[in-house]
């Protein structure tokens, strides 16, 4: 007998999705910036993945 997912659940799993596909997709782009030695756009990058790991930070510090 398998067990459904419960709703709660599966907005956390797409959310975590969410969060972990946005941050391969600029690992990616900061990826090709840095190969292409275009250091302006990589600092762009570089700073939104930055960003994005901080508020991924506070937000689990918000849920303790």
């Amino acid at each position: 007998m398998s067990k459904k997912v419960s709703s709660e659940d599966t907005h956390t799993i797409s959310h975590i999705n969410y969060v972990t596909n946005g941050i391969h997709d600029l690992a990616n782009d900061l990826y090709e910036d840095l190969m292409e030695r275009d250091h302006d756009k990589a600092k762009i990058k570089a700073s939104g993945i930055c960003k994005l790991m901080s508020d991924l930070i506070h937000s689990m510090s918000d849920e303790i």
